[in-house]
């Protein structure tokens, strides 16, 4: 599989990266942590000006079509800034489910508005004692005179106190781990009976536990086929942990720029500490794993560019995962060590990585859980 960036990828890399640079900083994450969305409206409609919402979309609905390739440029860009916009749960995954399953009237209503910048969107589909799993679902979904009534709880659902719409799962056949009898519903934020609890992630950004008491959706809400939607949902998490994966790695590279920085200025003995080889070979290591973890991470861009089956795409996906999951928290850990004590201060920057680390080491599903899910999808 060979896969390089074209000059137009590197063209969009640059505008991202002068983006992050003008319309953010670490200030401004500062100034969000207090927020209950932890995100700027106004940084979210330049976001959509420049054409970002309709990355991938086709441009029958105002997007610009453009190959997966462009969702690792833009990931890196964001990841390398701790950019906190929902442009994950709202763009690649909830609108990618839309695009992926949603029935032609569905999308012509909901990506268009994605792309304007006018419409949240949050996907709610794990549950307690479910772990990562996908296919673990009790929420219920009855049909009554031709509408559903949903009942049950989802928990984490990323940037869900923001989202004007919810994807969610229920079971309308099957046993509980079954893959089979799992369908999507499309959920407003004002359904009655649905109970929104707030919370608030390691890295400052919201997100929510939302209970189902009955809540009446009608037929046309169901993205796809009944009882179908588990191939959709698993195809589109497999997308967006690639991308968060791009993210990852930008994350990675910040962080250690940020760091060779440091130990290049800092003095001791009269001679930058970086002149020591103890810290040398710290930095070394942070380098070889964040090469490593990129490595990984493009052949899964790649796979999801060049359409691979599900399978395959899914070995590439479980290990990028696992590799950037494990590198992200190495490097955070080691640059934390190499600041010294300033580095434990909510002065210094290169905290919001190690934040950022934590909260992405769990999405979409820990080391443990892909290095599993790479064993059994490989028949081990």
């Amino acid at each position: 599989m060979d896969f390089e960036l074209t000059s137009e990828n590197l063209m969009l890399k640059e505008s991202a990266a002068s983006f992050v640079k003008k319309d953010h900083s670490f200030e401004r994450l500062r100034e969000l942590k207090n927020d209950q969305w932890g995100y700027s409206k106004d940084v979210w409609q330049k976001m959509a000006e420049l054409g970002w919402m309709g990355l991938t979309y086709p441009e029958e609905y105002g997007g610009l079509e453009l190959d997966f390739s462009y969702v690792l440029v833009l990931q890196e860009e964001f990841g390398k800034g701790v950019l906190p916009e929902p442009w994950l749960s709202t763009v690649l995954l909830s609108g990618g489910l839309v695009l992926s399953g949603g029935t032609e009237s569905q999308k012509e209503q909901i990506l268009p508005e994605i792309v304007s910048g006018d419409l949240m969107m949050s996907l709610a589909y794990l549950e307690e004692d479910g772990l990562f799993e996908i296919n673990h679902c009790s929420t219920a979904a009855t049909k009554k005179e031709g509408d559903f009534s949903i009942s049950g709880k989802k928990v984490f659902v990323m940037d869900g106190c923001s989202a004007d719409k919810f994807i969610v799962t229920a079971r309308t056949s099957g046993s509980l781990s079954d893959s089979g009898g799992i369908t999507l519903f499309l959920v407003p934020k004002e359904a009655d009976g649905m109970r929104v609890t707030p919370l608030k992630t390691i890295d400052g950004r919201n997100a929510c536990i939302l209970e189902f008491n009955d809540v009446t959706v009608p037929a046309e809400s169901i993205i796809g086929e009944p009882d179908s939607g588990f191939q959709i949902l698993s195809n589109s998490i497999n997308k967006a942990t690639a991308g968060v994966c791009a993210e990852m790695i930008g994350g990675m590279q910040a962080c250690l720029d940020l760091t060779v920085e440091y130990i290049s200025e800092r003095m001791q003995f009269n001679k930058p500490i970086g002149s020591f080889q103890a810290l040398q070979h710290k930095a070394a290591d942070m380098f070889i794993q964040k090469e490593l973890a990129t490595s990984a991470t493009y052949y899964a861009i790649a796979s999801v560019v060049e359409g691979v089956e599900d399978q395959d795409m899914g070995l590439a996906v479980s290990v990028a995962k696992a590799k950037c999951s494990s590198s992200y928290m190495d490097i955070t850990k080691t640059a934390i060590q190499l600041f010294g004590a300033i580095g434990f201060t909510s002065e210094a920057d290169v905290g919001f990585f190690l934040k950022r680390a934590l909260a992405t080491k769990v999405l979409f599903g820990d080391v443990d859980y892909h290095l599993n899910r790479y064993s059994v999808l490989k028949g081990d």
